[in-house]
């Protein structure tokens, strides 16, 4: 996978446009490099300054720049993965590295106080499970909340069950709704009805836009890359897990009626 090795800073004065711009050229490697500016603005979409400004944003003079780099990590990927092992190792420790990094540079301490202290609440907490991959960290969140004495809290394990439970809820409830890829039409679903019905709705989505996080009162975003196979999803979960334990740090800071991260 291609690396641009950005910093945490940088990451964090990123705009939503250029996140998605940046998303499409993680995700388009071996397209953009053979793309003008103006080609690559048309398949995004959006305006060629728009890509111009990203690229000055992450240390490059232009496109021009961006695109040698991209072939330079190209060929240099290819020889590793023809290569040693322990190399090709290295890169998928790097991945993660940053992938963590990425996450926790995106999540501010004010939005974690401000999650931490509404699960605090005695209001019930109701945590979607999807299904697939995601089913575990969903089961792993209401673990952590339980193991710490947080009562009225209750998966939902099933999209029929969630719209059911939603449709009669009064505005003094929360859900938890997880998504690796910030698109999957039931989540989505759900974060609708739940906003209309004026319940509480904090979500862990990816960095890039997402109608889950538009409809969510709280909104915790990960840094990761969308996988697929075959039309199987296989995204890496791992940063999830990472702000889950951030979240469970402040949690327990209420917990001991300690309130001066407020």
């Amino acid at each position: 996978m291609t690396n641009l090795n950005l910093s945490d800073e940088i990451l964090r004065n990123l705009t939503n446009s250029d996140m998605n711009i940046l998303t499409y050229i993680y995700q388009h490697v071996d397209e953009v490099i053979n793309m003008d500016v103006k080609t690559l603005a048309s398949a995004i979409p959006c305006s060629p300054s728009s890509v111009i400004r990203l690229c000055k944003k992450i240390g490059f003079s232009g496109f021009p720049e961006l695109k040698f780099f991209l072939k330079q990590e190209k060929t240099t990927i290819t020889n590793t993965n023809h290569g040693d092992e322990s190399l090709s190792f290295d890169e998928i420790v790097r991945n993660l590295k940053k992938n963590i990094k990425g996450s926790l540079s995106l999540v501010s301490s004010e939005e974690l106080v401000r999650t931490a202290k509404v699960l605090h609440s005695n209001m019930p907490v109701f945590v979607f499970m999807p299904g697939g991959i995601t089913d575990n960290i969903a089961y792993y969140f209401v673990q952590v909340l339980m193991n710490r004495g947080r009562q009225y809290v209750y998966p939902l394990r099933s999209t029929k069950m969630a719209k059911h439970k939603l449709s009669s809820l009064s505005p003094n409830s929360i859900i938890v709704l997880i998504s690796a890829s910030g698109k999957w039409a039931k989540t989505i679903e759900l974060a609708k009805l739940a906003h209309m019905r004026d319940i509480k709705v904090i979500s862990f989505t990816p960095y890039t836009e997402s109608e889950i996080a538009k409809y969510s009162d709280y909104n915790l975003r990960f840094f990761t890359e969308e996988k697929t196979r075959d039309g199987a999803e296989f995204t890496s979960r791992v940063a999830i897990f990472y702000i889950i334990d951030a979240l469970a740090q402040y949690f327990d800071i209420y917990e001991k009626g300690d309130n001066r991260h407020e």
